[in-house]
């Protein structure tokens, strides 16, 4: 899990206090198109933050209420009970972090996960993320998010980018969406065959394929399964054969990916 800042004039340490009575996000009110989008009244539009970063999340959601905007935070252990809900319920901008924290349960979240459903609620969603690498970006902008600002990005141009968004602005030209959507399609095709050469190792290779990617060595090995080193021997060759690698080193890669 990665432990990042937030962008520059932010404050972006990670705590896990938990904040109680957050605001549940407001039914868009006023002037609005039929799809939820803003009209004459933007600011009346509904912000969402969903990030796990309490420092991060307070002061971005405080930056929005002063420009207008009706910001609420939703707690990822939340999460379940927000989704949980029948749509056609409140909807608005959701600013969506990737690499979030452990829900109540100890089950971690993955953000991209949160796209599909929250697209499904009538949210429009914005990643807002500095941790995940570009895998997850593109994934999450395949499953509907309708744009990325990198944490990274000052603290004024994140604002900028927020508005922009909660004014119906267009924050992906076609080709660069189409450029995230090539890099997924690229991911998935790398990941199909990675588990395509996985499938072809037995039971045990796997096990000595684990344990070769913790750092142990081919000696501990035979003695944790009480085999022989010939025996050992011949299961790494096996592996490498199945997953057509040349090395240790290029099989644990494989695994890790």
């Amino acid at each position: 899990m990665h432990r990042r800042g937030g962008p520059a004039g932010a404050p972006g340490r990670r705590t896990r206090t938990r904040r109680r009575g957050c605001p549940v996000p407001h039914a868009v009110t006023g002037d609005s198109t039929e799809d939820g989008r803003p009209g004459a009244d933007p600011r009346r539009y509904p912000v969402l933050i969903i990030d796990d970063h309490e420092l991060f999340s307070t002061t971005l959601g405080l930056a929005l209420r002063e420009e207008g905007l009706d910001a609420s935070t939703l707690e990822v252990d939340d999460l379940q009970d927000f989704l949980a809900r029948p749509p056609g319920g409140p909807r608005g901008l959701a600013l969506l972090d990737l690499d979030l924290d452990r829900d109540a349960e100890g089950r971690e979240v993955d953000g991209v996960d949160l796209v599909t459903p929250l697209r499904m609620r009538g949210w429009e969603v914005l990643v807002v993320t500095g941790g995940p690498a570009q895998g997850a970006v593109a994934a999450a902008v395949a499953a509907g998010a309708m744009g990325y600002v990198p944490k990274w990005h000052s603290f004024d141009v994140l604002l900028r980018r927020v508005m922009a968004a909660a004014e119906g602005s267009i924050l992906m030209t076609q080709s660069e969406r189409q450029v995230w959507l090539d890099r997924y399609r690229r991911d998935q095709a790398e990941e199909q065959q990675m588990s395509h050469l996985l499938s072809r190792l037995t039971p045990r290779e796997r096990e000595v394929l684990e344990l070769l990617s913790t750092g142990m060595r081919a000696a501990a090995i035979a003695e944790h399964f009480v085999v022989t080193m010939a025996t050992v021997r011949t299961q790494i060759r096996s592996i490498l054969g199945k997953l057509e690698v040349g090395s240790q080193l290029e099989a644990v890669a494989l695994l890790r990916r």
